[in-house]
């Protein structure tokens, strides 16, 4: 949870906070700023499959430390960079130790220490990005009040400090303790990493290249890339957006972009505790049909009142989804077979993340508003919506164990 809470402050949901005051130094346009952004996107996908062999090789553990002090290092050289051709490659450079010491790397944790309640264990985690949400305002009150760059800098020296001492109490595996999933204790003649373990107790494909043969594993993949290209789109240019359209303050936006991340607070708890009761496709197809909807309300707002109802529903939905992506994952492909799956699910989703900033940008550039854009978002919603009704039930019982 802390981890995660860093990476959104000081990284992913900073991004949007970051991008006036580079628009400003630089004289970057938005298409610009999406493109550095899309560059996070296009490095994740493309780093997947090489990312769930090293989770598979090495373990969570070592993968996050490694990551962590990538990321550390990154943002001191973000501190110091003249030109947009060093600004990249630091950039890149933090992008890689933030999908290393993040998301997947994490989620792998979660799927080895728990079964039944592995909604909730993910939905639990969820909420560190959410409590760095909560903080953006604390971030963009720092941007203004002493320079973006020693902000950069001063986060890099955190991500080192913590490195070690966080990363030290993630255990891989409960078996490296004499431990199962979920607490219980293991059977005297079960050894780790037994066929239990293997599929997960459903039966499901363990090798990444079953999963790739299987329509779960692309309707699951296809839904969810397309909500992270909403999910990135909004994150990149909520801040902007709301301060053309509505015209406050990069302060006020930002507190605005609070309201995303409260509601979204509300949606991993909801996500939590119902995907480990009833079936999962229904309600990421429900969190779906709500992110398509804040999309259509953006397209018609012109007052203040408009994007809070906006963000409500985007909010809630992005909590309630997210728990919902990495649980329906194990519930299909297994356990011992996740990371490797998530490594080559992120070359689909990276399809997603890179074209829903682009997109947006490309689009708000050639009309001065941000209406079609928006309209766009709101289409590929509901092709979202459509591929999660679309998935067969999964091989395991939806609550069970």
């Amino acid at each position: 949870m802390a981890m995660q809470g860093m990476q959104a402050l000081l990284f992913f949901q900073a991004f949007g906070v970051y991008a006036p005051f580079w628009m400003a130094e630089f004289g970057w346009s938005r298409t610009t700023v999406s493109l550095i952004h899309s560059l996070h996107r296009t490095e994740s996908g493309l780093l997947g499959p090489i990312h769930g062999w090293l989770l598979h090789r090495f373990g969570p553990q070592r993968v996050i430390v490694g990551g962590m002090v990538l990321l550390g290092s990154g943002f001191v050289g973000l501190g110091f960079v003249r030109n947009l051709g060093q600004f990249i490659a630091v950039f890149l450079v933090m992008a890689i130790g933030s999908s290393l010491g993040g998301f997947m790397s994490l989620m792998t944790l979660i799927v080895n220490w728990f079964d039944r309640w592995r909604s909730r264990a993910m939905a639990l985690v969820g909420l560190g990005m959410s409590v760095g949400g909560l903080l953006v305002p604390v971030l963009a009150v720092l941007l203004v009040s002493y320079g973006w760059r020693p902000v950069a800098i001063g986060s890099g020296v955190l991500y080192l400090l913590l490195a070690w001492p966080l990363g030290r109490v993630l255990v891989s595996e409960p078996e490296a303790m004499g431990l199962r999933p979920d607490g219980e204790k293991a059977a005297a003649s079960e050894a780790p990493g037994s066929g239990a373990d293997q599929a997960g107790g459903n039966g499901a494909p363990v090798g990444a290249r079953s999963a790739l043969r299987t329509r779960e594993f692309w309707l699951l993949s296809v839904g969810h890339g397309n909500a992270l290209a909403i999910v990135g789109a909004v994150s990149v240019h909520f801040v902007i957006y709301v301060g053309e359209t509505i015209g406050l303050g990069v302060t006020t936006a930002a507190a605005m972009f609070t309201l995303i991340t409260v509601c979204q607070i509300a949606g991993q708890a909801a996500g939590g505790f119902l995907g480990d009761r009833y079936d999962k496709r229904f309600l990421a197809a429900g969190g779906m049909a709500m992110h398509a909807a804040a999309m259509v309300v953006l397209v018609w707002a012109g007052s203040a009142a408009a994007v809070v109802v906006a963000a409500v529903l985007h909010g809630f939905a992005w909590g309630l989804r997210g728990p919902l992506m990495s649980a329906m994952r194990a519930d299909y492909f297994g356990r011992r077979a996740f990371a490797l799956v998530m490594g080559y699910s992120s070359l689909v989703l990276m399809v997603g993340s890179v074209l829903g900033p682009l997109v947006v940008g490309l689009l708000a550039d050639a009309t001065g508003e941000y209406g079609l854009a928006f309209g766009a978002l709101a289409l590929i919603g509901a092709v979202g919506v459509a591929a999660f009704l679309l998935m067969p039930p999964a091989r395991r019982a939806v609550g069970g164990g």
